[in-house]
């Protein structure tokens, strides 16, 4: 009697034990898939915050101070970053000294200039905020019919028919490209730096998220007609982060695909699920509540998983790539883009950027990047 007793017991505990985990895993399943809509779904169009603070202005550095609960480590980087009160602009190099919550770094007005006490926040794209402004290039602001309503774009023109349509990642902005139209005016090449669905002043998706390619495709296919249209011949895409993403399923879906003779990819987002996946490690997240969240997920806003895996279909593309990836990328893994290189050894060169963050390997090396970036772009146009 009492061995059936204890074997009871044992298979009520063990039950019990059970629905105690499935508890916890379907929970934290439901927590964490909040935590991807808030942090990767849910559109956000706004800068970042005013948050540093000058401290010190030299002849030829400045030093900046941050909040002690903030953590902007690019602040402590020796790297091209720009510098911005929203009126005023300024350039930073290298690092000259660090203490505490002060950095002191080499700085180069390029707009107005800073006094001590403004508040002040760093500037990925590095130039002023349209093309005239950062090179003095006259550009025309023109509007793409797109499938949701008009999109806008900067047009620089050339004397050519190539044209490259430049596409920037989640929570950004044209500002991203800055840094390659005057390379693209030198190599005779128009330019089209485009926005998309969901973008400050374009039309929302249909889902009312981002969608990390699998509808604003629909958007750069639009472009492209633009540019078709305007007597184009040749098309370059250029992609960062998401913005990667959204190339590649536009080229994997378009019916003018075939226009397309080159595609450049900067930390591009070729499977969102994995970058999921990057993120709950980062986070500490065990496996079993990430798979969960990724379920729930799809069941509360409608992810298709396997659309947004545009590295299973690497072999269907056709054309030269080239590859740019910084190897302390800590938010879409570098693992996917060596695998995408490794899938077409033959289209795709691959150049990593030692040390250098998510989208940031033209900040840390600017000549290196430029370099791969004209030589591609002028073999292939």
């Amino acid at each position: 009697m009492n061995a059936i007793i204890l074997s009871k017991f044992v298979r009520y505990a063990v039950l019990t034990l059970v629905g105690l985990v499935l508890i916890v895993i379907l929970g934290g399943g439901w927590y964490f898939s909040g935590v991807l809509e808030e942090d990767g779904l849910r559109v956000d169009n706004l800068p970042d915050e005013f948050s540093l603070v000058v401290t010190g202005i030299g002849a030829d550095t400045i030093t900046v101070r941050q909040p002690v609960d903030e953590d902007s480590e690019n602040l402590g980087i020796s790297a091209i970053w720009g510098l911005t009160d929203g009126v005023n602009y300024g350039r930073l190099g290298d690092v000259v000294s660090s203490a505490g919550d002060l950095v002191t770094r080499q700085y180069t007005p390029v707009i107005g200039g800073f006094q001590i006490g403004n508040m002040v926040r760093l500037d990925r794209s590095s130039f002023p905020p349209d093309p005239e402004q950062a090179y003095g290039l006259k550009y025309d602001e023109v509007a793409i019919p797109a499938p949701l309503g008009d999109i806008g774009a900067w047009h620089i023109g050339a004397n050519s028919s190539t044209w490259a349509i430049l596409v920037h990642g989640r929570a950004s902005n044209r500002e991203t490209s800055l840094r390659l139209l005057d390379d693209l005016e030198r190599l005779n090449v128009h330019s089209l730096t485009i926005d998309y669905r969901n973008d400050a002043n374009a039309p929302s998706s249909e889902s009312g998220y981002y969608d990390f390619g699998t509808s604003e495709w629909e958007d750069v296919e639009a472009a492209v007609q633009y540019a078709l249209g305007s007597g184009a011949e040749k098309i370059v895409l250029i992609g960062y982060s998401m913005g990667g993403g959204i190339v590649m399923s536009f080229q994997l879906n378009s019916e003018l695909a075939n226009r397309t003779v080159g595609m450049i990819l900067d930390a591009p987002m070729l499977n969102f699920g994995r970058t999921v996946d990057k993120g709950a490690e980062e986070r500490s997240v065990p496996v079993p509540i990430t798979f969960a969240a990724k379920v729930i997920s799809s069941m509360r806003f409608g992810i298709d998983w396997t659309a947004l895996d545009f590295l299973a279909q690497a072999d269907a593309i056709d054309i030269p790539v080239l590859l740019i990836h910084g190897d302390a990328d800590d938010t879409v893994p570098i693992e996917t883009s060596i695998e995408f290189a490794a899938a077409a050894p033959d289209r795709v060169m691959m150049h990593t950027f030692e040390g250098a963050g998510h989208v940031a390997s033209w900040n840390m090396y600017p000549d290196e990047y430029e370099s791969l970036f004209k030589e591609f772009v002028g073999r292939v146009r």
